[in-house]
């Protein structure tokens, strides 16, 4: 049933506010369920796409490593591998269905309604600068009285919820334009933005240093992480091959954290969620398009990634949808000649060697050993 709410704030005379359920984007599934569901849906449609790149063999001048290599430096099949991001997006959707189970939509109201409670609270906020001023042993009704011939809107600030110039003394009463204005920033774009924000901090700050744990903890690396390093020339559906407890606790956990702690809309968990998905299956694609993104945005992107998945950058860049973290901690691989001439020596030595399609090996050692003398 629809609720009426009335603000009962005093001195204005607020809309009435009609609250009902949003409805779903689509009718037959809410978006609470469709949120779970859609990076899945993403995935299966980028890992696709870059699979029919692969097996026509287009773009190939864009490939970071020779096509063949595939299968003679990595250490899992290609249908093992689908197995395996089989059963991750399994835990991911059974996991996102139980947590949100339940889950009723959002209730929504009129425009004018969520403006207007937005404009109030913006003026309980703008009572934070005359109070400071009276702290300062300042008269703020007097600098705003002072000020109003300049800029009202300034005399406004100054003054707080009560403007100094007589001309302005209706925003007693009412919220003002610019108060009116500010409410929709804040609502449409300033709000949205700063939950997403918050949001890539709390996945890229959880996935760097879980990341890292499980490269400087042996035992991890060993018995969890070791799994998603089997894949030395990455592919695009293989992104999230790794073992069903880095998939629970590295990649699920951060999402959920960030969700409850940005507070975003399901409507925002698709937006956010879908986005993620794609930049993870580009960091794992094995192509560097000239039109990509990451390239100009900071770096991160399918060259970045891949040189960590190397035995000579395992130590090294460890982000994944920034570079904060390893610029900040010195984790960030700098060399960039050294790393070309890592990856032509390697790719010479792999073509060297034959093509044994029962097994697929990597020669680890000699890896190493090539990154070693490699100045």
């Amino acid at each position: 049933m629809a609720a009426n709410i009335t603000t009962t704030t005093p001195g204005l005379t607020p809309p009435a506010c009609t609250l009902r359920p949003q409805e779903p984007l689509l009718p037959w599934v809410s978006d609470a369920v469709l949120a779970v569901i859609l990076p899945t849906i993403v995935y299966a449609v980028a890992g696709a796409f870059f699979q029919l790149l692969d097996s026509y063999e287009l773009f190939s001048n864009h490939r970071i490593h020779p096509s063949e290599d595939e299968l003679k430096r990595n250490h899992v099949t290609k249908w093992e591998c689908l197995m395996v991001v089989v059963r991750y997006h399994t835990m991911q959707i059974i996991i996102g269905l139980a947590l949100n189970y339940g889950t009723a939509p959002p209730m929504v109201g009129n425009e004018a309604c969520k403006i207007h409670d937005a404009a109030l609270l913006l003026r309980n906020y703008r009572n934070i600068i005359p109070y400071a001023l009276t702290v300062l042993g300042i008269d703020a009704r007097q600098l705003s009285i002072a000020t109003a011939g300049t800029s009202s809107k300034l005399a406004q600030v100054i003054g707080g919820s009560i403007a100094s110039d007589p001309l302005l003394e209706h925003a007693a009463n009412a919220p003002t334009s610019s108060e009116v204005v500010a409410a929709k920033f804040a609502l449409n774009i300033a709000i949205p933005a700063l939950q997403f924000l918050i949001a890539l901090i709390v996945v890229d700050t959880w996935i760097y240093f879980t990341h890292r744990l499980c490269h400087v903890n042996r035992t991890l690396y060993r018995l969890v992480h070791a799994q998603h390093h089997r894949l030395y020339v990455s592919y695009a559906y293989g992104a999230v091959y790794a073992h069903w407890l880095e998939t629970l606790f590295l990649d699920i956990l951060s999402f959920v954290l960030a969700g409850e702690i940005s507070k975003m809309s399901a409507r925002q968990s698709m937006l956010f969620a879908g986005a993620a998905t794609i930049k993870t299956i580009s960091d794992h694609c094995g192509y560097v398009f000239p039109w990509d993104p990451t390239r100009w945005m900071n770096g991160n992107g399918a060259v970045f990634h891949d040189l960590h998945h190397q035995s000579w950058g395992l130590k090294y860049n460890f982000s994944t949808y920034t570079v904060f973290w390893d610029n900040l901690l010195g984790t960030t691989w700098a060399d960039a000649v050294g790393a070309e001439k890592r990856y032509r020596r390697v790719h010479e030595m792999t073509a060297k060697r034959p093509l044994k399609m029962e097994e697929a090996v990597t020669d680890r050692k000699g890896e190493r050993k090539v990154a070693e003398t490699v100045n």
